[in-house]
């Protein structure tokens, strides 16, 4: 496999030589040559660079890692302000908004004024645009990252991809361009995976070697695509070289890496435990104790677990109409568990308090400080999902405990 180095030997193209500091490969794949590019996504050098490699090879085609989704971003750096988040959450997409929300906020607070996060890819549109060059997005569907790399994993390894990317978020961090072309070395890039635990790998899995492949297909399609196509520019994070160097040269088979997670029978049986189970206690409390134990322990259901999420919603500062949703569906959603409490809060609030363009332009700004988290309408409304959903899973424990208690 070759190297990746941070200075790479001189190289023929079938233009001229190319030399470049940057984490650069080139490979051929019959008469096609495929120039690979390590980038990063805040580094001003990328962006000269992207420019500077393509003006010299005058490929066929341009390969960029994005998916067709992101391209819409990367083209329209506003298409978040245009969002109707009403709609997001109804569809149940907040997961996808969240995601992009903390990566740009995390690519926004180590960026500059001068360099967005992605204005390496959108150097790439803009010029095959003007040359008339295809450009080819050759990563995989975000959605389908997400949700394989959520469904694929345990309970464990849930909270630590989530914390990872809230910590990202929260976390105000000053990285200096000297660093972040430091982070192009592949040796950096190679400690900095080596380093998450093994447990954990099942994250990586998906994020970073089952992409690695994808991309490597999705290249290696282009160019077999075409078997008069001369040169190939594809331009990658500086982290999937290596990986797509492994994996460039063979065919494989990516139709297994689109497949969402199946929802497991215990996945649709768990769901049935915690209606069946305070059926069954409220059932044997009033059978064994009489009635009116069993309405004393409906009446707990919703005092307290009602309440909790009630006081979840109130500390997210939700609208008054938000606080009273919480404080009538964490019961009911107790028997009939597609009700969620967080859930409808964060609908009524992104429906009475939908945000404004400010509010997406602050997010990195916003999320350096506790006024900030709860004054952002667009932050505000996750609060608004979380906290009343904790608190009425606190409620369920606590309830559960005093009607076994009281059984004994």
């Amino acid at each position: 496999m070759p190297s990746i180095k941070k200075s790479t030997p001189a190289r023929k193209t079938t233009k001229k030589e190319y030399k470049t500091n940057e984490p650069y490969l080139l490979h051929k794949i019959g008469k096609t040559e495929i120039h690979i590019l390590g980038t990063a996504h805040v580094s001003k050098q990328s962006v000269l660079e992207v420019d500077r490699l393509i003006e010299l090879v005058k490929p066929d085609a341009i390969c960029i890692e994005l998916c067709e989704s992101r391209i819409k971003s990367v083209e329209d750096p506003d298409y978040l302000k245009k969002l109707d988040i009403f709609k997001v959450f109804k569809e149940k997409k907040m997961w996808l908004l969240l995601s992009s929300l903390i990566l740009s906020s995390f690519q926004k607070k180590i960026g500059t004024k001068d360099i967005r996060p992605g204005d390496e890819m959108r150097k790439a549109l803009e010029i095959g645009k003007k040359s008339k060059t295809p450009v080819v997005p050759v990563d995989r569907e975000i959605q389908t990252t997400l949700k394989r790399s959520w469904g694929n994993v345990g309970f464990f390894s849930k909270m630590y991809l989530f914390s990872a990317l809230l910590t990202s978020m929260l976390v105000r961090e000053d990285v200096s361009e000297e660093k972040i072309e430091e982070l192009k070395s592949d040796d950096i890039l190679n400690d900095l995976f080596s380093q998450i635990p093994k447990k954990y790998e099942s994250i990586k899995n998906v994020i970073i070697d089952e992409r690695d492949i994808y991309l490597a297909e999705k290249i290696r399609r282009v160019a077999v695509s075409n078997p008069k196509s001369k040169s190939i520019v594809a331009v990658v994070g500086a982290g999937h070289l290596a990986g797509i160097s492994k994996h460039i040269k063979n065919e494989n088979d990516i139709s297994s890496l689109d497949v969402l997670p199946v929802v497991t029978w215990w996945s649709r049986l768990s769901i049935l435990i915690y209606p069946v189970f305070f059926a069954a206690l409220i059932g044997y409390t009033t059978f064994s104790q009489g009635g009116e134990a069993g309405l004393d322990l409906i009446y707990k259901l919703i005092t307290i677990k009602g309440g909790l999420a009630a006081l979840g919603a109130l500390i997210a500062w939700a609208h008054p109409i938000s606080i009273i949703l919480a404080f009538v569906t964490a019961p009911i959603g107790t028997f009939i568990p597609i009700f969620k409490a967080g859930w409808v809060s964060a609908l009524a609030e992104s429906y009475l308090r939908k945000p404004l363009v400010e509010d997406f332009e602050r997010i990195a700004e916003d999320s350096e400080t506790l006024v900030g988290l709860w004054k952002n309408r667009v932050i505000h409304i996750f609060l608004v999902l979380f906290l009343p959903q904790i608190g009425s899973t606190i409620g369920t424990f606590i309830v559960a405990g005093k009607g076994i208690s009281n059984l004994f």
